[in-house]
C-alpha cells in the first residue's frame, strides 16, 4: 500500500511506463449494490430476511402495517359511493379541465413502457441461449483425454527410463543397443511433455469455460432483474393510463352537465370519478407497501425491526452481491489512467491478506475524473476472476491494484 498523504500534501505523480504496469490504491466492493427505501411511511409489521440471507429478484424483504391504508380505503370506496354533492362549475374552467387532462393522457401514451418491456425480454432470450450453448460446449471430455494421454506416456516414460537403466547394467552388449534404449528413453520424455503441455491447455481451457459461464449466468440474472423491472414499471403505467382516462372522463361529465343546465349542476358523477382515482390511488399504495428485492443477492444489513415507525425514503434494507466483489480504484492519475484499457489482467493484494494476490480484469474505466489530494484521478474497476479465492475478502477493505498494461 502506498504510504497516505500527511494533510495538505499533495500525492507525488510517478510515470509507471517503463515498468508495464499501472499500480493504485483501491477498494474492495460488491459489483452491484442498492439500499431499499419504502416510498411511504408506515409501521413495520413483518420483517422476512436478516443480515447474511440469499434472497432471488422479487423475494419480499419488509412489509408495513396496511391497516390504516384499508380502512383508508374501506373510506374512500364509501365516499365513491356517497358523494352527491353539487359544485358551482364554469363552462370554461371545466372546458379548460378536460383539454389539460387529454393532453396530459396524451403524453403519458406516447411514453408506452411496452417497447422496454420487448427489448428486455429479448435480451434476456439472448442471453439464456449464448448460456446454454456455452453449457453446451463443455470441455470436461477434452480434459479427461488429456488426462489419459498424459497416465499412458507418464508409465511409458518410467518403462523407458527402466529399460535404459537395465541396459546401462549389462556392459557386455553391444554399444548400438544401449543406444537404442536411450532414443527410447528421450522419446518417452518429449511424448511426456508434449501430453502435459495438451493437459495444461486443456485445464486452462476448462477454467475459462467456468469463468465464461459464470459471467453470462450473472448476465442472464442481470437481464431478469431489469426484466422484472421494466414488467413491474408497465404494471404501475396501466393503472396509471386507467386514472388518467377517468380523470379525462370526470372532466368531460362535468362539461356536459354544466352545457346541459346552463347554470349550475349535481356533479355526483364526476364526484364519483374522483373517488374511484383515490380508490385506485389507495391500491397503489397497498402494493407498495411490500419492499421486495430488485435483484439477486445477500442482505447486508436490516436497519428496522417489527413495530418500528419508518419515514418515506428510510433505508430499510441494504442489498449486494457479496459473490461478485471487484476492486475500485481511488488515487489512479490522469497520467496512468491512458494506459488502462478494459481486459487488461490485473493483480489486487489487501492490507488485510499480504500473502495473497487476487487475479482479476478491468471491466470499466471511468470517463469523468474527479479531484483528490490534489490529482485528478479516475475510477477503474477490477473484476475479481476467482470467486472462490474471493470469498476471503470484505466489503470495505483497502487494497492496491497492479495493473498490466501494453506498455
Amino acid at each position: 500500500m502506498r504510504p497516505t498523504p500527511a494533510a495538505g500534501e499533495t500525492v507525488p505523480v510517478v510515470s509507471q511506463a517503463d515498468r508495464g504496469t499501472v499500480v493504485a490504491e483501491a477498494v474492495i466492493e460488491p459489483a452491484r449494490w442498492v439500499e431499499l427505501r419504502f416510498d411511504s411511511g408506515g409501521r413495520v409489521a413483518e420483517v422476512l430476511v436478516a443480515p447474511g440471507d440469499r434472497v432471488e429478484a422479487g423475494d419480499p424483504l419488509v412489509r408495513l402495517d396496511t391497516a390504516a391504508m384499508e380502512l383508508a380505503l374501506q373510506k374512500a370506496e364509501q365516499e365513491y359511493l356517497a358523494q352527491k354533492a353539487a359544485l358551482d362549475q364554469q363552462v370554461a374552467q371545466a372546458e379548460i379541465e378536460l383539454e389539460i387532462r387529454q393532453q396530459e393522457l396524451e403524453k403519458a401514451r406516447l411514453q408506452d413502457p411496452n417497447a422496454d418491456v420487448a427489448a428486455a425480454e429479448a435480451r434476456v432470450k439472448q442471453l439464456q441461449m449464448q448460456l446454454a450453448k456455452a453449457r453446451a460446449e463443455d470441455p470436461t471430455p477434452n480434459v479427461i483425454t488429456a488426462r489419459v494421454e498424459y497416465s499412458r506416456t507418464q508409465i511409458a516414460l518410467q518403462d523407458a527410463q527402466t529399460e535404459y537403466n537395465k541396459a546401462l547394467d549389462r556392459p557386455w552388449e553391444p554399444q548400438e543397443v544401449r543406444d537404442g534404449y536411450a532414443k527410447a528413453l528421450q522419446q518417452a520424455q518429449l511424448n511426456f511433455e508434449a501430453a502435459k503441455a495438451r493437459l495444461q491447455q486443456a485445464l486452462d481451457t476448462q477454467r475459462a469455460h467456468a469463468l465464461s459461464l459464470s459471467v453470462l449466468a450473472a448476465q442472464v440474472d442481470e437481464a431478469q432483474a431489469q426484466l422484472n423491472q421494466a414488467i413491474a414499471t408497465q404494471q404501475t403505467y396501466t393503472v396509471t393510463l386507467k386514472i388518467m382516462e377517468a380523470q379525462v372522463e370526470a372532466a368531460r361529465l362535468q362539461l356536459d352537465g354544466l352545457r346541459s343546465s346552463g347554470e349550475r349542476v349535481s356533479e355526483a358523477e364526476a364526484r364519483l370519478r374522483q373517488a374511484e382515482i383515490a380508490v385506485e390511488e389507495l391500491k397503489l399504495d397497498l402494493q407498495k407497501a411490500e419492499l421486495q428485492a430488485p435483484f439477486a443477492g445477500t442482505v447486508v444489513d436490516v436497519r428496522v425491526e417489527v413495530g418500528e415507525q419508518v419515514n418515506p425514503g428510510q433505508v430499510v434494507v441494504v442489498l449486494a452481491t457479496l459473490d461478485r466483489l471487484q476492486a475500485r480504484t481511488t488515487d489512479l492519475t490522469e497520467l496512468d489512467v491512458v494506459r488502462v484499457r478494459e481486459g487488461q489482467p490485473a493483480v489486487v493484494t489487501v492490507d488485510a491478506l499480504p500473502d495473497q494476490e487476487f487475479a482479476g480484469v478491468v471491466r470499466r474505466v471511468a470517463l469523468q475524473g474527479q479531484e483528490y489530494r490534489g490529482d485528478v484521478t479516475y475510477a477503474v474497476t477490477v473484476e475479481l476472476t476467482d470467486p472462490e479465492q474471493a470469498q476471503a475478502l470484505r466489503w470495505g477493505m483497502t487494497a492496491v491494484v497492479e495493473i498490466k498494461t501494453e506498455d
